[in-house]
């Protein structure tokens, strides 16, 4: 009996005060604010004006009803109930430990001196937070979650004791003096103040997103693939708005496609049934490029894609536009209700018009670096491209020096005498068709190219000099028995005529030859002019040192 009311002393309890109080916590749980990305409840400053009214006993039950807003918020999660008996767990001990530390120090409940209340109020607030802060702490550490004690969030949990603890103090003398009606003359100013800096918090939210895209449609400048484009969108909305999956759906000659997706922070290959998505909500967004928001599972299961699963409540799915057409969908899903705010859509909506602005000038990018690679006459690669790949395969080399790598250097013979013969035109055949037959003895792995005029390359890795040489003598073989069909631009018929060339072909290595790629071009191209070219053409000539 002794120990039951050393927690709970002898004092009344008024039950009207009680339950406008009760109501109060209820209230102030169910409307949270965030300051970067720390929830803040203040709640105390009504659980702890029951305490310094009535003792533990009224502060503890006031906590474990207040929960009911976070047990509501939390109803979809599968770990609902251990969480329940967790939290409630949590703060039973906090206030017991909390009330017993005070009792012992000499508070007494009832009690409206403003010095005593001030003290043990502190004491009281302050112990409940680090008792709280420190079972969390020894929860994670249990469960292998390693972080600091006092972390961005606790220093937010313990600021809000400034706040809590004057209101708190306050209401405690007013109710003594007035009654009911303080709690309504300072409650209904509190929530004021609330709901104002939750409004401001918003706002500051929005503008932080807006100044967060900013920078997002900065960095995509910087990007000139389309992979690091998706990648770094989905990066940059995951760290914007929480969301438990996020997918990327186009429409690519009249069939969905899921481009990406990532669920659960992993990325999934996920291949949806084309008419389910069809008959979903996601093709009503193509159509009607119109973004939208459901609260919770109800709102769209009747019109949901199949990939979609009913363990998620919230969807936001937002168009991304391009030259006032829509190409393609952005989804974010989360498993708690009402999840995404109107604003975040338009954010997300910013996002994606950035995304497929850069999306579209990696596209033209490609093109023009492709274009500036290639040879238009033949298709074939050209020199810049040879030089790069000789620079990429440098650094292979280099961290591999046990590996081969061969270059052919071939030169068709004589080619002047087709152009000054039969013309211009009929030198581009014989090129184009000269092209169809090297690339019929590309290897696997291998790049052809044309690096000028009458000059092909093939660049070949993991074969030696003499298997590289016998590669050339089949190509040289080929070329001498086949015959080229050209139409001559310098006669009076322009008659169509058949002629045969020959090709000189000059072979070098790495590490045979040298262990530098640029030596290995070198040596290739010496290999053809001393070897092939001067000791009489239709040869192939392997580089000797």
């Amino acid at each position: 009996m002794g120990t039951l009311y050393f927690f709970f002393p002898s004092q009344s309890i008024d039950l009207e005060i009680f339950s406008y109080l009760l109501i109060f916590a209820i209230i102030t749980t169910a409307i949270p604010f965030q300051v970067g990305e720390t929830t803040i409840v203040l709640s105390q400053w009504v659980t702890l004006t029951a305490f310094l009214l009535y003792g533990v006993g009224a502060e503890m039950i006031i906590v474990q009803l207040s929960l009911i807003p976070i047990i509501y918020q939390m109803r979809n999660r599968p770990d609902l109930i251990t969480r329940i008996l967790f939290i409630s767990w949590m703060f039973v001990a906090s206030s017991f430990i909390a009330a017993g530390v005070v009792h012992l120090l000499g508070f007494e409940v009832g009690n409206s001196d403003l010095r005593h209340l001030l003290i043990y109020g502190s004491i009281f607030a302050l112990i409940h937070m680090f008792v709280n802060h420190l079972i969390l702490y020894l929860r994670d550490r249990l469960i292998g979650i390693k972080g600091k004690f006092f972390s961005e969030d606790s220093k937010w949990d313990y600021s809000s004791i400034l706040i809590t603890l004057p209101f708190s103090i306050t209401l405690v003398i007013m109710i003594n003096e007035l009654g009911v009606p303080a709690i309504f003359l300072l409650g209904v100013p509190f929530f004021v103040i609330t709901f104002v800096v939750k409004m401001y918090n918003i706002s500051e939210r929005v503008n932080y997103s807006l100044s967060k895209a900013s920078e997002f449609g900065h960095e995509l400048a910087d990007r000139l693939s389309a992979q690091q484009i998706m990648d770094l969108f989905i990066h940059r909305v995951s760290q914007l708005f929480p969301h438990d999956a996020i997918y990327i759906v186009d429409n690519i000659n009249g069939k969905y496609v899921i481009l990406r997706a990532r669920i659960d922070k992993q990325d999934k290959e996920i291949h949806a049934d084309s008419d389910s998505i069809q008959h979903s909500f996601i093709n009503e967004c193509f159509q009607s490029e119109e973004k939208s928001v459901y609260g919770n599972t109800k709102e769209w299961m009747d019109q949901a894609p199949d990939f979609l699963t009913y363990d998620m409540n919230s969807v936001m799915i937002v168009p991304i536009h391009r030259n006032q057409r829509t190409e393609g969908v952005v989804i974010l899903t989360a498993r708690k209700k009402n999840a995404f705010e109107k604003y975040q859509m338009d954010i997300v909506h910013l996002l994606s018009t950035y995304f497929a602005v850069s999306l579209e000038k990696a596209k033209y990018i490609s093109a023009a670096v492709e274009r500036s690679e290639t040879c238009a006459l033949t298709g074939l690669y050209n020199y810049r491209y040879v030089d790069k790949m000789l620079a990429v395969e440098q650094d292979r080399i280099v961290a591999n020096p046990h590996l081969h790598f061969s270059l052919l250097m071939m030169d068709i013979d004589h080619f002047k005498r087709i152009n000054d013969t039969y013309g211009h035109h009929a030198g581009n055949i014989v090129l184009k068709e000269f092209a169809k037959i090297l690339e019929s003895f590309v290897p696997e792995g291998a790049i052809l190219a044309r690096y000028g005029g009458e000059e092909f390359v093939m660049l070949i890795p993991h074969i030696n000099k003499s298997e590289a040489a016998e590669l050339g003598e089949q190509i040289r073989q080929k070329i001498e028995i086949t015959p080229f069909l050209i139409e001559s631009d310098l006669s009076e018929t322009h008659q169509e005529e058949r002629i045969n060339i020959t090709v000189s072909i000059g072979v070098s290595n790495v590490p045979e030859d040298t262990d530098e790629m640029i030596g290995l071009l070198r040596n290739a191209d010496r290999a053809l002019y001393i070897g092939a070219k001067q000791a009489g053409r239709n040869k192939v000539a392997k580089y000797v040192k």
